[in-house]
């Protein structure tokens, strides 16, 4: 009998769509398929979590239908949310209090505020936030710009009921102006760009006084190009154009506050896609994602892009831009960046979005490693840190309600369907014909999972050749002793990590594996796999 030979599939490296089958024949460990994965900074794919409503099964719409939510940002010891006409707070997802009332200048207490008219808000749009830290206070200030209306300042001090707090509120005028769609709060200054009727310009607040625009320190300044977002970062106040990006230094040096160019061939697609993530801003271009270190140092030249493995994807989204709301989010304890591209009328099962996750390589050498998501939908999301210190996430849709973004195991009780295929590969020699017949694959349950299937298809799916059946890798809840043995060029060291040995069929020069699951089941990471084959005859 012909003697087995091994090898072994480290999953590493993450989506690659731009790559012919050819060109992945020697990539084992990537993916051409890793929907609802995302890639662990520890190694390997893991499955994603769900998500549930906030306030769990008695959770409650804000404006008590389906208004779709249009924005919402962790503050205090709850959430503030942007539905309708209105601005919301909730503790708990079960109780909502209607916060866009005018308080008196020292605060109102709570049967004061409830009782006061609500300063309606017309027609409001896609909403950003922005915290303002002031000297003794217990939250600080949220600020929230909605494209159309005079942005809205909202603070609450006090702990405890709802009804033992004191409340602050205020319209802040933008000298004068009305829109304003980005703000963010930089160097003590709460700044303000995207003005309908000024979409050039970039406004300043006071030095540590977020509701005055004309007083001392305070100023403006004015760049060629359409504004789409601003970021503060570091030192400097990020300015992204259309076609073009800027900084503002000095802020708080009348004489020599400027503006510097950072790019001037590569602009910004949307606002709502910077983030701040590996010591670096990433944002959405007309050209793919890029970081704005990359695009600084080399400008408009294609290397700057950080997502050459996924352009098809990426595509898909700059040309069909404007059919999307482009939300984003980081998970700063998982290194990832998350970017969602919703389309109003579109099945949950089609919403879609990108994960980016930043580690770096056996090399050394620091990366971005995609995966995709689906059947997720999210419209808006925020991630933030809350007054204790955990990192909180939310996501809205067209339902009416907040969702905690990240937890559980299915999509508010629907399953969610993860599948990761491997390329086509040939076992480093694609002119010799071989029979499998065991993998032993390397999975790591988080609980229960019992529905975990592999598939394995020979020589690029071709019809003529036979196909064998899905494999049941059934009831993974165990670990046992893993990793004594050495195959190929590769040596996984010993560790207690769960395994499980399957016999297989089928025969070819080359093949892919995917593995699928589609269920409410606890997480689970795919780390790698040994196959083991025997050698037939030559092409």
């Amino acid at each position: 009998m012909a003697r087995s030979q091994p090898f072994t599939v480290a999953c590493a490296g993450g989506l690659v769509t731009s790559a012919n089958s050819i060109d992945l024949l020697r990539t084992p460990g990537v993916a051409t398929v890793l929907q609802n994965f995302e890639v662990s900074i520890e190694g390997g794919y893991r499955r994603i979590n769900g998500f549930s409503k906030f306030g769990a099964g008695s959770a409650v719409q804000p404006t008590g239908s389906t208004t779709t939510i249009l924005g919402t940002q962790p503050y205090a010891d709850g959430v503030v949310v942007t539905a309708g006409t209105n601005i919301y707070f909730t503790q708990d997802g079960i109780t909502w209090l209607t916060i866009n009332r005018l308080s008196a200048g020292g605060g109102d207490n709570y049967s004061t505020f409830t009782g006061k008219s609500i300063a309606a808000r017309t027609g409001q749009g896609q909403c950003q936030f922005a915290m303002f830290e002031g000297a003794g206070q217990d939250y600080g200030s949220i600020i929230i710009a909605d494209g159309v209306n005079e942005p809205f300042s909202f603070r609450m001090e006090g702990t405890g009921a709802l009804s033992t707090r004191t409340y602050f509120t205020s319209e802040i005028t933008v000298t004068g102006t009305k829109g304003v769609q980005f703000i963010t709060a930089h160097d003590h200054h709460l700044i303000a760009a995207g003005v309908t009727d000024n979409e050039n310009t970039v406004y300043y607040s006071v030095n540590n006084d977020p509701t005055s625009f004309s007083g001392s320190g305070a100023g403006a300044v004015t760049i060629s190009d359409k504004i789409v977002g601003i970021k503060g970062f570091r030192t400097d106040l990020f300015i992204f154009c259309e076609n073009s990006i800027h900084k503002l230094i000095n802020i708080n040096n009348s004489s020599t506050v400027a503006v510097v160019p950072v790019a001037e061939s590569v602009g910004c697609l949307s606002g709502y896609s910077i983030q701040e993530i590996g010591g670096d801003l990433i944002f959405l271009a007309p050209d793919g994602l890029r970081t704005i270190a990359g695009t600084a140092r080399i400008d408009d030249v294609e290397l700057s892009s950080i997502s050459r493995k996924i352009l098809p994807l990426v595509n898909d989204i700059i040309n069909n831009f404007s059919n999307y709301t482009i939300s984003s989010m980081v998970i700063r304890e998982r290194s990832q960046y998350r970017l969602f591209y919703y389309q109003s009328g579109q099945a949950t099962s089609g919403q879609k979005g990108i994960i980016g996750t930043f580690k770096y390589s056996s090399d050394g050498i620091p990366a971005f490693e995609w995966s995709e998501t689906k059947g997720l939908p999210v419209k808006f999301c925020t991630s933030d840190i809350n007054t204790s210190g955990t990192e909180v996430l939310h996501h809205t849709d067209e339902t009416g309600f907040v969702y905690k973004h990240d937890t559980g195991n299915s999509f508010d009780g629907s399953n969610v369907v993860a599948e990761f295929q491997t390329p086509d590969m040939d076992y480093g020699d694609n002119g010799l014909r071989k029979s499998l017949y065991k993998v032993k694959t390397n999975i790591e349950p988080e609980g229960t999972q019992n529905n975990l299937n592999l598939r394995i298809r020979y020589d690029f799916e071709s019809s003529e050749v036979p196909q064998p059946g899905n494999f049941a890798l059934g009831n993974l809840s165990s670990a046992s002793l893993f990793g004594s043995a050495v195959f190929a060029s590769a040596t996984f060291g010993a560790t207690t990590l769960p395994s499980k040995s399957i016999l297989v069929t089928g025969s070819g020069f080359s093949n892919n594996f995917k593995f699928f699951s589609d269920d409410t089941n606890a997480p689970y990471s795919v780390n790698g796999m040994f196959v083991s084959f025997i050698a037939g005859g030559r092409r």
